[in-house]
């Protein structure tokens, strides 16, 4: 470089102006060749939005079991719109699923079960759509919890189950893979079942549940949960931080290939140490109590009081003599006769009150427990969901 200096000051000035732009045209070359231009761009093309769980966690007092339909969670958001649905575990009343977010708002709302009596349920805390913020760099698991309690088949109107299944019907059109396919076909045939057995529902609503296999495609594409499309993907900051990493250490060790003669030493130092084990939650459940209603259906007579018949009275029209026995009756004719009175009698019939059953009704002689249930879990760090 020095030399160069050194011949542009002993030149005339244009003749060293034109050397200048050559000099520099060369040097644009060979950083375009090492790749000096292209790190802002390999940098973009790299970027990808970042992810994060969100836990749906679904609990319900009674009922839920694996006859029922699932717990339907619609979640919108910006650039995305789905249903998700969460079914009850083994054991029944309890259900958890996870979704994968990219970061943003969202809300959150669900839609009641059919149980195979016929029964639904109220949604206490997610009656209303909630919303939720799903934040990548955040330490704590982002979860949503709707708690659900049983109302009797007797209690659930048409109108309701008319609404649970139009928007079941939504739910399985517009759903993610849970509500696609077989899984799609077989929560149509509970929902279908399931309504049939409410006693309270109408022909009109039967129908509907019965052509909902019908009108919605189970086979469609299903809704992507974040806009990219990639429902599957579970990558969230960490993993990006990760893949970072790898590709710094990778540029490090080819500018070292190249010979420059000074080897480069790793920024920071911490390429040379072991990185730190990422924290691991033990996760315990924290209980809480609540009144439920535990019903008890019975069957109670109906009665009324009403005139039953019950004897005839004999009143003899010469002499006004009565009686109830027909034995006395023929005696005292008898005695009339002899005497040339007539024997003609009256039959008054006779009668009393009596309580009558006149049919029956049904009545709910439940009553309220104390019942302990899991309201979130929590880890000795801290950290709650």
């Amino acid at each position: 470089m020095k030399k160069a200096t050194d011949w542009i000051k002993s030149h005339k000035p244009h003749t060293a102006a034109i050397a200048i732009a050559i000099i520099a045209v060369v040097a644009v070359v060979i950083a375009a060749a090492t790749g000096a231009f292209s790190t802002a761009d390999k940098q973009n093309s790299t970027a990808k939005a970042e992810t994060a769980d969100l836990v749906l966690n679904v609990t319900a007092d009674t009922g839920w079991d694996e006859n029922s339909t699932p717990a339907i969670a619609h979640i919108t958001g910006d650039d995305v719109d789905f249903y998700h649905a969460v079914s009850p575990d083994a054991d029944g009343n309890k259900g958890t699923s996870t979704v994968t977010l990219e970061e943003g708002d969202y809300t959150v709302d669900f839609i009641s079960p059919v149980n195979s009596d016929g029964s639904a349920y109220e949604l206490f805390d997610t009656g209303e759509a909630q919303t939720v913020t799903v934040d990548a760099d955040a330490t704590d698991t982002l979860s949503v919890t709707c708690e659900m309690t049983r109302i009797p088949a007797d209690k659930v109107t048409d109108d309701m189950l008319q609404d649970i299944v139009d928007q079941t019907k939504d739910a399985v059109e517009n759903g993610d893979e849970t509500l696609k396919g077989d899984a799609g076909k077989d929560i149509l045939d509970k929902l279908e079942g399931n309504v049939a057995n409410n006693p309270n529902a109408s022909d009109e609503t039967k129908q509907e549940a019965t052509d909902a296999d019908k009108e919605v495609d189970v086979n469609s594409q299903p809704e992507a949960t974040t806009p990219s499309g990639n429902n599957g993907d579970t990558s969230d900051k960490g993993n990006a931080n990760s893949n970072g990493n790898s590709g710094s250490n990778a540029g490090n060790s080819g500018s070292n290939s190249n010979g420059s003669g000074t080897s480069s030493k790793p920024s920071g130092g911490s390429s040379s140490q072991p990185s730190a084990p990422a924290h691991s939650h033990s996760w315990k459940d924290h209980t809480a109590t609540k009144q439920v209603w535990v019903s008890n259906i019975v069957t109670v007579p109906d009665y009324e009081t009403q005139q039953v018949f019950s004897h005839y009275l004999y009143v003899f029209s010469a002499d006004g003599y009565s009686t109830t026995d027909i034995n006395a009756v023929k005696a005292h004719s008898v005695e009339l006769a002899k005497q040339g009175l007539s024997t003609n009698y009256s039959n008054v019939p006779q009668y009393t009150e009596q309580t009558v059953q006149v049919g029956s009704h049904t009545e709910d002689h439940g009553h309220y427990e104390t019942q302990t249930y899991v309201d979130y879990q929590y880890c000795d760090c801290g950290a709650t969901r």
